[in-house]
C-alpha cells in the first residue's frame, strides 16, 4: 500500500510532537532530580520544536532518496 505525502507528513508531525512532548518532561525531569533549582516546563514549545526536526529530517531523507 502506497502511503501518500500527506499522510506520511500528518504521521511526522504527530510523533514529532509525541517525542517533543516526551523529551521535555524527561528532560524536565531529570534536571530537577540532579540539581535543586526547579525548572519550568514548556510542553508547546518541546511540541514545536519536535514537530520542526521531525519534518527537516524527513525533508532531509526525501531530498536524499532523490
Amino acid at each position: 500500500m502506497k502511503t501518500t505525502w500527506l499522510a506520511s507528513l500528518l504521521v511526522t508531525i504527530f510523533w514529532g510532537a509525541v517525542l517533543g512532548l516526551v523529551v521535555t518532561y524527561l528532560g524536565g525531569a531529570m534536571v530537577e532530580a540532579l540539581t535543586a533549582t526547579p525548572i519550568v516546563r514548556e510542553p508547546l514549545k518541546g511540541m514545536a520544536v519536535g514537530v520542526v526536526l521531525a519534518v527537516m529530517s524527513g525533508l532531509l531523507i526525501l531530498i536524499n532518496e532523490k
